[in-house]
């Protein structure tokens, strides 16, 4: 077969990059990049970010010679009415016109699905900061290609504070845990097909250390944590979970979703 060409679009924005630069954390689309990379190592992949509209313009038009668009995650708020966010919203409607195959994580789930008509919230739950723990199938999530050789419970990296409220029309639930009723989920959307996560496959645990330290300030003020004591023990347990996790099985649901692009190229 030919070999994947894949497109990434860029969550964050450059201030927000070299803030992570600061934590000795890598933009996301390179870290989907490397990980990308690492199962499909002859792909070809183009990096965008959603600075302006020429670059979206120029990007649809042309949207015919990637085989996936990936979404990656992002600080950005989903409900807060930036020209940022409109722009990521209003590019991934018009990628909805073509036959595109989406994989959307966190930041990615929630731009598509209000793209598609959904809507979202702050989680009311609560927030994953840096885990989640305890993530089960439903029984259309053992069955889909998304979760193939998966285990119906683990654990994955997280961290998002917004979740889905109301899903796009005909969507269905892949994965739910204690937080977010939404961990996983399939839907269409125009000639589109969307496999979306509220976690990160793509994100070693080792990242979201270093995000947990560099936002400790922020994590207080949030009331996400009582106290610095408290954000090292969620550290422990993040790195105990670290130890226990590899690469391959970590980031399995990316590998399906590079496997099921493969299929679709060679039909």
């Amino acid at each position: 077969m030919n070999k994947l060409k894949l497109l990434i679009v860029e969550g964050n924005t450059k201030e927000e990059n070299l803030n992570f630069d600061q934590a000795g954390c890598i933009p996301q689309s390179q870290n989907f990049s490397q990980h990308i990379k690492m199962h499909e190592p002859n792909s070809e992949i183009d990096i965008i970010e959603l600075c302006d509209n020429n670059v979206i313009s120029k990007i649809v038009s042309s949207l015919e010679k990637y085989n996936g668009i990936v979404l990656t995650g992002s600080t950005l708020r989903i409900n807060n009415n930036s020209s940022e966010v409109r722009k990521h919203i209003e590019f991934t409607r018009k990628c909805f016109e073509h036959e595109n195959y989406f994989f959307a994580a966190c930041w990615g789930l929630q731009v598509c699905v209000v793209a598609a008509g959904g809507k979202c919230r702050i989680a009311p739950k609560g927030a994953h900061t840096g885990i989640a723990k305890n993530i089960e199938l439903t029984d259309a999530g053992k069955k889909h290609r998304l979760y193939f050789s998966k285990p119906h419970k683990f654990t994955a990296p997280a961290f998002n504070f917004d979740e889905v409220e109301i899903p796009p029309k005909n969507s269905t639930l892949l994965a739910s845990d204690k937080i977010n009723k939404f961990s996983a989920m399939y839907f269409k959307a125009g000639k589109s097909e969307i496999w979306g996560l509220q976690y990160h496959p793509e994100i070693p645990y080792s990242y979201m250390v270093r995000l947990l330290k560099h936002r400790k300030k922020r994590l207080l003020s949030a009331k996400s944590f009582n106290n610095e004591k408290e954000i090292y023990q969620h550290i422990d347990l993040i790195t105990k979970e670290d130890l226990s996790t590899n690469d391959i099985s970590r980031t399995l649901e990316l590998k399906n979703w590079l496997d099921y692009l493969k299929m679709r190229t060679d039909g």
